[in-house]
């Protein structure tokens, strides 16, 4: 069943159909940002490096017309996108298309594509509000590449049961840290694409964790990360 106004491809064929829906990339890449949690315009174009505010606005527009996406407003009254049942449905088909570019068409991260803001950006999005500690976290970044100055950057948790508001900064937060990070640039990149492990960039000194005990003890919980298929 096709969405209302959606053309119909020339084939009577199911993946015609599914290809004239999704078959470009800034509409899987959209679809990417509303399953991880992202529902207003500004957030999707912030995890969307390289899409225009115009292209992100014909894309939501063409996701509504073939039934992906409605337009709401959040409980702030502001303008809102989320998943109807029919791009809901489409998840297992995103992530593993990830898994199969992990497994068969990916390599390392290349100078251009290593950008600390977008990192943090899906750090955030990554973090399990329910493996928190009830209090306020704040996590601090530096993230190295060769000879370069580090890049700093910030993740403030608000803690379990708190709003489960998570804030990515790049100026610093105000608020004192409790756990420091410093960590290879391009192997975090790896890591929160799910190429490697947090253990694994932890035993080859790509990255390290410092602060209270059992704040590094549960450091690893509070994030989704991504399973490497195959990291050998």
């Amino acid at each position: 069943m096709t969405g209302r106004g959606a053309r119909r491809g020339i084939e009577y064929c199911p993946v015609t159909a599914g290809v004239e829906a999704v078959g470009d990339r800034w509409t899987l890449l959209v679809l990417r940002e509303l399953l991880m949690g992202s529902e207003r315009f500004n957030d999707l174009h912030r995890g969307l490096p390289g899409i225009s505010r115009s292209l992100l606005s014909a894309r939501l527009r063409r996701m509504r017309v073939h039934g992906l996406v409605a337009r709401t407003t959040d409980p702030d009254g502001r303008p809102a996108y989320r998943l109807t049942p029919a791009g809901a449905a489409l998840e297992p088909l995103v992530w593993q298309l990830g898994d199969w570019a992990r497994r068969w068409s990916f390599g390392d991260p290349t100078r251009e594509q290593l950008d600390a803001g977008w990192l943090l950006w899906r750090l955030r999005q990554y973090v399990r509000p329910e493996a928190l500690p009830e209090r306020r976290v704040v996590v601090e970044f530096a993230l190295r590449l060769a000879d370069e100055p580090d890049e700093r950057a910030w993740l403030v948790l608000s803690g379990r049961g708190s709003g489960d508001d998570v804030s990515a900064c790049r100026v610093h937060p105000g608020y004192e840290v409790d756990v420091w990070v410093g960590a290879d640039l391009a192997e975090t990149h790896r890591l929160v694409a799910g190429t490697t492990t947090l253990a694994a960039a932890r035993r080859a000194g790509h990255f390290h964790l410092d602060g209270a005990p059992d704040l590094v003890a549960a450091f690893p919980t509070w994030f989704a990360w991504r399973t490497p298929h195959d990291t050998r």
